[in-house]
């Protein structure tokens, strides 16, 4: 299991050398491993202008997610992928695996707020995000994260991945 809080973080060592998130390798991606920062260090990193507006354009819908998520008390963190968290300067999109609490009730029925940020249509249809929702210290937990630092048609190899905790 690996929770919200878990020790894979490069957060603590990074921050000694005073490097928040760390610089890409020769591929263009993240370094193998869960890289945590706060909602500021994932804008100026990932949300700035580069040779489009597609980074900011995304990084406001983000941005407008996590103050939805923040008002409903629902997630505990938010990990991000997709080419959004790679070197690519015109990205096609930010995917998304929503941690909730490990008592959450996935059969409780949700109030509208909280529905329309857990269910995989409307989130797709409002934000444009693609998301998987797992509990914390879940083998769900576990199965997203080692789905999404799987890099696309090259078995074996990793590339890591942002938390942002709420």
């Amino acid at each position: 299991m690996l929770p919200v809080a878990a020790s894979r973080s490069t957060r603590s060592t990074n921050r000694v050398k005073g490097i928040v998130i760390p610089p890409f390798n020769e591929n263009g991606w993240l370094p193998d491993g869960i890289h945590d920062c706060t909602r500021q260090e994932a804008a100026e990193r990932f949300g700035a202008f580069q040779s489009s507006e597609r980074r900011p354009q995304l990084w406001a819908r983000f941005s407008e997610f996590m103050r939805e998520a923040k008002e409903c008390q629902l997630m505990e963190a938010v990990l991000l992928d997709g080419s959004f968290v790679t070197v690519e300067a015109d990205p096609n999109d930010i995917d998304l695996v929503l941690v909730v609490a490990a008592s959450h009730d996935f059969s409780a029925d949700l109030p509208p707020a909280q529905y329309n940020l857990l269910a995989q249509q409307r989130v797709r249809k409002r934000f444009g995000f693609d998301i998987v929702v797992v509990k914390n210290g879940s083998g769900d937990l576990e199965q997203a994260i080692a789905f999404f630092q799987q890099v696309k048609q090259r078995p074996g190899t990793k590339k890591g991945i942002v938390r942002i905790k709420l």
